[in-house]
């Protein structure tokens, strides 16, 4: 059985991956504190400073980099700093501390989690995964990049945090292709049997909705009756929404009503 190291474990998308990966290959994990599964070699360290790095990777066939740092995703709303700056230590410096200890360590595949859309970019957050993914490329280990759209989490936790406004603002006419991270981590999976496969093709939900449809499917699933106001789109905010889905990639099959009724808020 192969070592495959996964960062980011500890997240919705890593419990995922390896519960996935655990019957066929050996699973660590690099986190920050140790978790409880017996089943998973743990080891203590942080991307962000290196600490533990080089011992997670010794005797890894695959690394699967699924860590990130998002401080809007973290708490749920976004604010006007996120429009400007984002920080790097896990993305970028991270990223390049764990391809520069793969790369010694000869791991045979680094799999990078990314984001539909980093080639692309109109927010800091996707800059630092589209400068993450070009180190990938450059870092000397053979690769794969693994891009998704937004998570169903993710959007959920978004909304919940909007609807504490007044009033909800609504870009009704903007294109969202929201993703189970369930259905991406088997996606994953299967490219880490398969082995380095450069850019891979993007992965998204089943369906491609307005975001005016999927906040009236989050308000009747979630019971919520917040106030709503319609905001116009202008051309180029909807290229630019058009361009964070991927109609023509690998889908997913839960859809975001399905999600929304597996999941009642906790």
């Amino acid at each position: 059985m192969d070592t495959v190291l996964v960062t980011g474990g500890t997240g919705h998308l890593g419990r995922d991956l390896v519960r996935l990966l655990k019957p066929a290959h050996r699973v660590r994990v690099l986190s920050r504190s140790r978790g409880d599964d017996p089943d998973v070699e743990w080891v203590r360290g942080d991307l962000a400073t290196g600490a533990g790095v080089a011992e997670a990777v010794a005797g890894v066939r695959t690394v699967v980099h699924a860590a990130t740092r998002s401080p809007a995703a973290r708490r749920g709303y976004l604010l006007p700093t996120d429009f400007v700056r984002t920080p790097p230590d896990v993305d970028v410096h991270g990223t390049r501390r764990l391809l520069d200890e793969a790369a010694r360590a000869g791991v045979g595949h680094f799999a990078y989690v990314s984001v539909v859309g980093a080639d692309r970019p109109r927010l800091p957050y996707l800059r630092v995964k589209r400068e993450a993914e070009r180190l990938v490329r450059a870092g000397g280990v053979p690769w794969s990049v693994l891009r998704a759209t937004q998570f169903h989490w993710l959007a959920d936790r978004m909304l919940s945090g909007a609807a504490r406004l007044p009033v909800l603002p609504v870009p009704a006419d903007l294109d969202v292709q929201p993703v189970d991270s369930a259905d991406f981590a088997g996606y994953v999976a299967d490219r880490v049997v398969a082995g380095p496969g450069g850019r891979c093709d993007d992965f998204g939900g089943p369906d491609v909705l307005s975001f005016g449809a999927l906040v009236a499917q989050w308000q009747r699933f979630r019971a919520r009756s917040a106030r709503t106001v319609r905001l116009p789109v202008p051309a180029r905010a909807a290229r630019a929404a058009r361009g964070l889905t991927c109609p023509w990639g690998h889908r997913g099959t839960t859809t975001w009503s399905a999600w929304l009724q597996a999941n009642p808020p906790r």
